[in-house]
């Protein structure tokens, strides 16, 4: 008879899309399967089929395995097999279908069954496995996607786990799962697909003791009755991130021991009643949207392991309770919030410590000794905070501390010796403080395991003369701002280097000889990733070798020295460049055309140099170019329109051409394809002037590495940062003719449009009204005429407007942001009237005036363009 033994369904509910090929083969004839495969279903035959013993009544398909013998020829293909399934381009067996098989006898990891990797779909239901336990080797059939509804049969399972197989779960629904399966006592479906919600019958399942559903595509509202489940232990549904989430009101005596909900729409305040529960080991609450203080009630956990609370939106103060009662804390992450006020010292009698993270907040005043007390504290996280004082002489009692960061803070004084004792550090980040004195860096490098070095941005000068010591493991190295006055010698010692900053030092002169000499030093980095000498007094041509690690480089930063000379033509082949800024130099001749072969390039700043050369359409092509900046150079000659569609630069979203010698009418095809300019997507924020705001991120490169550009707006607000959603246009102090084209109408995401100092003639056209995110736009010393359209007053994101020196008439608009611009906006244009100005409009406006010989002196409009407000300042550092 039958034996529907839970073993029997429950490997049966491992079923896949009945379409199992993957596309066809260009001939007819097909492969056969492999011949591993085939020993393993012949092993599978003998070891759990028995022809003699089986009932053709109750066992219909055993007839099928007749068909599976060891026999040459085609009969020694396993794929023509009943219920075998081949892949028609691989060979691989990607279906089983052994249903009502008479396939008898416990069955366990090591049945050959498990060596089938590449199975999609498989069936055993209706066998008699005799009560066995699902094998864990079911895990090796990594290709499963398909729950069935027989699933639903199981309704005695107690314990059900398809985690990590990238199922899906269509039909039966979670919902039909729950209501069958009452038993359950465990459910993990991690990485199942199900795009639904956690439906109310979570409430009936009174026997989960856990509930796993990380990254399932969760959506719609976590039922409250979850956290009410009478025997739960473990609810973990992180990964959801369009599930919301309400924390209830937690009953003294509820079991939970672990409760993750990071990365969903968890919000509101952390309930005070979280002290309830008493058994919690784990807490996991990050990347949410969280709001509010951190109870002091969290004191009562003392039974907590781990606490993470980072990157939510929560205020106040640290509460001292945390390290008066959890004294069992090894994990402790309340970073990326707005946290303020002291660490408390009591955070220094939680001994149990290995993690603790509190960057990325408010915090001020000094760093409490107490903290040196955590001597098994690994990771140490304080950066970008506003911490002040010392750091601490006793920090030698850290001695464990494999990472710590203390950047970006306000700390002073000298760097202490005692930090030469933690003899684990493989990261020291102590970068932009105000750190003074002197800093030995033989002191620092006394361990083989440092890794990671950042000094930059501080008070203090850097010793580096008579360092004898092996620095052969290092792989970043910041030492920007340390007062250098020579190219270190130990540089010469460095092979593993992926990551060098020296800028913003005094090293001055020609690159050394010893860093030259054949082969150089430079060029024997072959692991190079950022190489950074910018805002030093080098001068000469760049080392000819640069071409050569153009291969392994993803960011080349020389700015602001005084390099001449061409740039040399870059290595052929492979090019990982993501960033070049080499503005602020005397480099000449064209641009190398081997750029266009760096497919990864997302900006580049060669600004304030002496490159002639026409515009680079052929830079179109690359695919994920942001920015282009090359402004005060000897570009000339018209911006030819684009010749295909493959060269309308994409991505772009700041381009300044100014101070050149460009000539011809405004692209207006580029700008009708500039399609980055037209829509923006924002994902996460930084601060921007008191907003929240997303930066540029530049794919594969370092997230601390700064690629700050300052505009100075309006003569008001900086950007520090190169942010996703700014967007800009600097066309000014060339000779452009001709008229605005109306295309620039659908570039809706620009902020920043300056078209001055050009030779444009014709009328301000009324469709810029669409520009509705525009916060500066320069027209003026051009040739325009006619109004100034009052649909312009539609801009009420305009905060600096100027058309100086044209041939505008009539009465100038009066309405929202055009109530705030000066007179200096508007002279130089004798037929306008109204306020701000002190003439006055009549019933009949002026006319305008007869048009003047304006033309455009070069050098006048380069002198008044410095003096522009909002001019575009590239600065590149660490």
């Amino acid at each position: 008879m039958k034996l529907a033994a839970p073993l029997l369904m429950a490997v049966s509910l491992i079923l896949v899309h009945p379409v199992f090929s993957s596309g066809t083969r260009p001939t007819s004839r097909k492969p056969k399967c492999h011949e591993d495969e085939r020993l393993a279903l012949l092993e599978f035959k003998r070891a759990f089929f028995n022809e003699s013993s089986c009932d053709s009544d109750n066992y219909p398909m055993a007839a099928n395995l007749e068909s599976w013998r060891a026999v040459e020829g085609e009969g020694g293909d396993c794929c023509p097999w009943d219920g075998v399934k081949c892949d028609d381009e691989t060979g691989c067996v990607i279906g089983l279908d052994l249903k009502n098989s008479c396939l008898r006898g416990p069955i366990g990891s090591n049945a050959s069954l498990f060596r089938l990797v590449h199975l999609q779909r498989l069936n055993l239901a209706y066998n008699n496995f005799k009560s066995s336990q699902i094998p864990s080797a079911i895990g090796n059939l990594r290709e499963l996607i398909f729950i069935p509804r027989e699933v639903l049969d199981l309704t005695n399972l107690a314990f059900l786990d398809l985690s990590g197989n990238d199922l899906e779960l269509k039909s039966p629904s979670l919902e039909n799962l729950l209501r069958s399966l009452t038993k359950l006592e465990g459910l993990d479906l991690s990485d199942v697909s199900m795009s639904s919600p956690l439906p109310d019958a979570i409430a009936d399942s009174s026997n989960l003791t856990s509930l796993v559903l990380v990254d399932c595509s969760l959506r719609g509202e976590l039922p409250v009755a979850t956290f009410d489940l009478p025997r739960l232990e473990t609810l973990d549904v992180s990964w959801n991130e369009n599930l919301s989430v309400r924390m209830p009101e937690f009953r003294r005596g509820t079991l939970l021991k672990s409760l993750s909900l990071s990365l969903t729409r968890c919000s509101g305040q952390l309930p005070s009643s979280l002290g309830n529960l008493s058994s919690l080991i784990e807490l996991h609450i990050a990347s949410c949207e969280l709001s509010g203080v951190i109870p002091s009630s969290m004191g009562k956990l003392a039974r907590l392991h781990t606490l993470h609370l980072s990157g939510n939106q929560l205020t106040g103060e640290i509460p001292p309770s945390l390290g008066k009662l959890l004294v069992g804390l090894t994990e402790l992450d309340l970073s990326s919030n707005q946290l303020s006020g002291e660490i408390p010292p009591s955070l220094g009698k939680l001994v149990k410590l290995t993690y603790l993270d509190l960057s990325f907040n408010q915090l001020s005043r000094e760093i409490s000794s107490s903290l040196m007390n955590l001597t098994e504290v690994n990771f140490l996280y304080l950066s970008h905070n506003r911490l002040t004082g010392q750091i601490p002489s006793p920090i030698s009692g850290l001695t464990s501390v494999v990472e710590l960061d203390l950047s970006y803070n306000r700390l002073e004084g000298p760097m202490p010796s005692m930090i030469s004792q933690l003899k684990n550090l493989t990261m020291l980040a102590v970068l932009s403080n105000n750190l003074n004195g002197t800093a030995q860096f033989h002191m620092l490098m006394k361990h083989q395991s440092l890794r990671v070095l950042f000094l930059s941005f501080n008070n203090f000068s850097l010793a580096t003369k008579d360092l004898n010591v092996s620095l052969s493991k290092i792989v970043i190295l910041e030492l920007a701002s340390c007062s250098l006055r020579e190219f270190p010698k130990f540089l010469a010692k460095l092979d593993t280097l992926e990551w060098i900053d020296l800028s913003y030092n005094g090293i001055s002169g020609q690159v050394p000889q010893w860093m030259l000499n054949i082969p150089p030093v430079i060029c024997q980095l072959n692991l190079i990733r950022i190489l950074d000498l910018a805002s030093n007094e080098l001068l000469g041509v760049l080392p000819s070798c640069l071409s050569n690690l153009s291969s392994t480089l993803w960011t080349l930063s020389l700015h602001g020295n005084g390099f001449n000379g061409r740039i040399p033509p870059l290595q052929k082949g492979a090019c990982k460049l993501k960033m070049v800024n080499l503005s602020g130099n005397q480099l000449e001749g064209p641009l190398p055309r081997g750029l266009s072969k760096c497919v990864g390039l997302e900006f580049l700043n060669l600004g304030n140099n002496r490159i002639a050369d026409t515009f680079p359409s052929w830079l179109g092509s690359l695919p994920n170019l942001k920015v282009l900046i090359l402004h005060r150079n000897k570009f000339h000659g018209a911006m030819k329109e684009p010749k295909s569609n493959h060269q309308h630069f994409p991505k772009l979203r700041i381009i300044d051409l100014s101070m050149n010698n460009f000539s011809g009418g405004l692209p207006s095809k580029y700008l009708d394809s500039w399609n980055a300019m037209k829509f923006t997507k924002t994902n996460e924020v930084v601060y921007y002037a008191d907003q929240m705001v997303q930066p540029i991120e530049f794919e594969g490169l370092p997230n601390d590495y700064d690629y700050s550009m300052t505009i100075l707006n309006k003569g008001i607000t900086k950007y520090n940062k190169i942010l996703e959603y700014l967007t800009v246009i600097d066309l000014s102090s060339n000779g452009f003719d001709g008229e605005i084209p109306n295309s620039i109408r659908s570039l809706m995401e620009l902020h920043l449009l300056n078209l001055s100092y050009n030779a444009i003639v014709g009328s301000i056209p009324s469709s810029l009204r669409n520009l509705t995110k525009l916060e500066a736009l320069d027209l003026s010393r051009n040739e325009l005429t006619g109004k100034i359209p009052p649909e312009l007053t539609q801009l009420t994101s305009l905060e600096f407007f100027n058309v100086l020196d044209n041939h505008l008439s009539g009465s100038i608009p009066q309405e929202k942001q055009f109530n705030t611009f000066e007179n200096s906006s508007y002279k130089g244009n004798s037929g306008l009237c109204g306020a701000p100005l002190t003439k006055k409009c009549s019933n009949l406006e002026a006319s305008p005036p007869p048009l003047s010989n304006n033309v455009l002196v070069k050098e006048h409009s380069r002198t008044w363009i410095e003096e522009l407000n909002w001019k575009i300042v590239l600065m590149v550092s660490c």
